[in-house]
This record gives structure tokens, C-alpha cells and sequence, in this order.
């Protein structure tokens, strides 16, 4: 029988702080509003953005093996976008792969990252690329 891995928030310290515990993965995450941008404190949004971005990362990795091109360095930034209503921006800064290429590479983001597929869907999502 195989565990299905679950995420643990317990309240910690002061109001809206909270111990959040994955396997043997424990942080605090704490924000006096969630929309704090003062601070700096780690919001729950945060980390939903931060799951995204290594989604699609791993999603890029796998696909430029797949399709043999070439991907010297690759980082994934991920942000909010406000405006009227929220929207997310997925940076990817490539290094080896040409204009062609990138347009796969996203297409295959947008196809295999399972966290992209699950947020299209309630929010609009949109890509950059540079190289």
C-alpha cells in the first residue's frame, strides 16, 4: 500500500503563522496579510508560484531531452500579474535552443507540467522567453 503524500499547516507563534510540514519538509510561513508585499514574509501564494515554476522547469528539462535541443542553462521565474484580475508570468531565460525550439519547449510546458494545466484553468497564464 503506498502513502498518498500530503501537506500538514499547523498554527505557530503569532496569528498567521503557520508550520507547514511535507514528509520531512517542515517551514514556517507567516504574513500579517496576504497581500503583504512590505514585509517580505513568505505568503501561501508564494509557494504556490514557487510550485509552478519547478513543475516547469522539470517539464522543460524532460522536453528538451525528448526532442535533442540543446538547453545550456535554463531559469524559470514565475510572478503575479495585477491587474484588473490576477494573471500569472512564466519567465523562462534559455540558453541554446533558437526561437523555434523555445516554441516547443513552452508547447510542452503547457502539455506535460501538471501544475500549468491545473491553474490555466481558474486564471490566465502567460509565457516569456529570452535568451
Amino acid at each position: 500500500m503506498s502513502l498518498i503524500p500530503s501537506v500538514i499547516a499547523r498554527p505557530f507563534g503569532a496569528r498567521r503563522q503557520a508550520i507547514v510540514s511535507f514528509g520531512d519538509t517542515h517551514m514556517v510561513i507567516g504574513s500579517p496579510l496576504i497581500t503583504d508585499t512590505v514585509t517580505g514574509l513568505s505568503q501561501p501564494s508564494d509557494f504556490l508560484l514557487a510550485t509552478l515554476a519547478t513543475d516547469c522547469t522539470f517539464a522543460c528539462q524532460d522536453a528538451a531531452e525528448e526532442l535533442n535541443i540543446p538547453l545550456n542553462s535554463l531559469t524559470t521565474t514565475t510572478r503575479w500579474k495585477i491587474a484588473e484580475h490576477r494573471e500569472v508570468i512564466i519567465r523562462l531565460g534559455l540558453n541554446g535552443p533558437n526561437a523555434s525550439q523555445i516554441n516547443q519547449l513552452i508547447d510542452c510546458v503547457k502539455a506535460k507540467a501538471s501544475m500549468y494545466k491545473l491553474l490555466c484553468q481558474v486564471m490566465p497564464i502567460h509565457f516569456e522567453a529570452v535568451s
